[in-house]
């Protein structure tokens, strides 16, 4: 092999490493946010391909001698990259499902900030729940899993393969409905203590009609709120790590 042919085929190596790591940070949770630079980005993106595609050079095709084959292998690597990315949108909705009914059951529901995920406002438990588990997968070194996925997702999904659309559709909403059920099990205690204090609010409307159910009830919703939700965040936290955990050894184990 001449010095030319090394240098083109291990820059065809490295355009097809970025283009699935590259789509893959664009639609990813934190990463894909407006206001996360896109310097930083790009400079990340850039850094782990650099480290990848030397590893993932044995798996990787030849330089393609057209360019039609060199841009349907760019097509795939994309799509490959932006599916990736949205299993982790549908694994940190259960999160946002969860702050949403705890919001809603605890009487904070007015309280808005801006969401970091989402750009937008949002109730301030789910803002408080999505920054302790950015936090706790750093922690955890659960990132290191994800780069882990990302190297056997070549296996799984190899480089030029046709994505047969059924089964990556089925396996995204396998994850999403895991996700729902994971982000109502993390809500069932707010719920179920929503269900016993309006009843016991409205109970108390009835035995005392002149008292200002109101009025007393929200401050003492929030104080009780407030209460369950410090009891219960290390709990909704470890379920949330753990579904992402099997999500990602999905992709490891193969």
């Amino acid at each position: 092999m001449t010095l030319s042919e090394f240098l083109g085929l291990n820059t065809f190596h490295l355009l097809l490493t970025f283009c699935r790591v590259g789509s893959m940070m664009v639609t990813m949770p934190g990463f894909s946010v407006g206001y996360f630079n896109v310097q930083a980005r790009l400079l990340l993106g850039i850094g782990v391909t650099l480290v990848m595609a030397p590893v993932l050079g044995p798996v990787l095709p030849g330089l393609p001698a057209t360019v039609g084959p060199l841009a349907f292998f760019i097509i795939i690597e994309v799509f490959y990259g932006i599916f990736l990315g949205l299993i982790g949108q549908a694994v940190t909705a259960s999160i946002h499902l969860a702050g949403t009914s705890i919001s809603q059951n605890s009487g904070l529901m007015n309280a808005m900030v801006f969401d970091p995920v989402t750009e937008s406002q949002g109730a301030l438990v789910i803002g408080m729940l999505t920054t302790i588990a950015l936090v706790s997968i750093f922690v955890m070194d659960l990132h290191h899993l994800m780069l882990q996925a990302l190297y056997h997702s070549y296996a799984l999904f190899p480089v030029g393969q046709n994505p047969v659309a059924e089964d990556h559709l089925t396996t995204w909403l396998d994850i999403l409905a895991k996700s729902f059920l994971l982000g109502l099990s993390m809500a069932m205690p707010f719920i179920v203590f929503g269900i016993v204090f309006q009843s016991s609010m409205g109970l108390m409307s009835r035995l005392s009609p002149q008292l200002n159910v109101f009025f007393v009830a929200l401050p003492v919703q929030i104080l009780f709120g407030l209460g369950v939700l410090w009891v219960t965040v290390p709990a909704l936290m470890m379920w949330f790590l753990r579904h992402l955990e099997d999500v990602l050894m999905t992709f490891t184990a193969g």
